[in-house]
């Protein structure tokens, strides 16, 4: 497909409108046409509407439950309040997008590309996003309960009180992150990057953090209780009793006070 739409404000108000609405997508031709479908109603339940270009777009409280969103262009689209449970959205452009109080439950992320993108309050319980693109994601209090995140990309994203519980993050880098009192309890942190990260609080019981980077990570006040830390590396980072570790500074080619040999 290769809609496009600058449509960005049609939204009927009213029992007029409603009535309206229902005559609309009663005429013919509207309920073979997702996309009119969904511009019009802002409803398109199991659509498809792979590839479609809706740049810009005002899709607030749309229902696209189980849509097939594959590859679609939706970069700095808004969709706060959304429900795209179940939707097809690998190696969608989500850019710049709003998706703050979406819920995007077992949805598929996949190779999708959320640079920017704002999610703050959103439920996306196991949810598919390996490979996502989260840098510098605005994400505080979501929900990614059970998610698969490996070998994506959360660099400088601000994840502050969000749940990362029982998560898959293997490989995933947050350099620089802001991860506040997040919840990692349980999570498969094996191999992730947190070079610079702020971890103050964090709670990560249980989590397994075997070959993870800490790197002038801040760990102060974090709950590592029953946590395996002895194959993760530390260099100039703040432990959770305030101390600092230096211990694989050199086993990083780095010396303690951050600069190369």
């Amino acid at each position: 497909m290769a809609y496009h739409t600058d449509l960005r404000r049609i939204r009927p108000t009213g029992v007029a409108a409603a009535f309206g609405l229902a005559l609309v997508l009663a005429a013919p031709g509207v309920a073979n046409d997702p996309l009119r479908q969904l511009l019009i109603s802002r409803i398109c339940i199991a659509c498809d509407l792979s590839g479609v270009v809706l740049t810009r777009a005002n899709l607030e409280d749309a229902d696209l439950t189980n849509a097939n969103l594959a590859g679609a262009n939706l970069r700095q689209a808004r969709l706060p309040r959304a429900q795209l449970t179940q939707a097809d959205l690998s190696h969608t452009n989500l850019q710049q997008a709003v998706l703050s109080a979406a819920d995007l439950t077992g949805a598929n992320l996949a190779g999708a590309n959320l640079s920017q993108a704002t999610l703050t309050g959103s439920e996306l319980q196991d949810v598919n996003a390996a490979d996502v693109n989260l840098e510098r994601a605005e994400a505080r209090n979501s929900n990614w309960y059970g998610s698969n995140l490996s070998n994506s990309r959360l660099d400088r994203a601000v994840f502050n009180h969000a749940s990362l519980s029982a998560t898959d993050l293997t490989n995933a880098t947050f350099t620089h992150s802001q991860l506040f009192r997040v919840n990692f309890i349980g999570a498969q942190l094996a191999g992730a990057d947190f070079t610079g990260a702020d971890l103050r609080q964090a709670l990560m019981r249980d989590a397994q953090m075997a070959g993870a980077n800490f790197t002038d990570a801040d760990l102060r006040d974090a709950n590592l209780n029953r946590t395996d830390l002895s194959t993760a590396r530390f260099c100039n980072t703040r432990m959770a009793n305030g101390d600092i570790s230096n211990e694989h500074c050199a086993e990083l080619g780095l010396s303690p006070d951050r600069s190369t040999p």
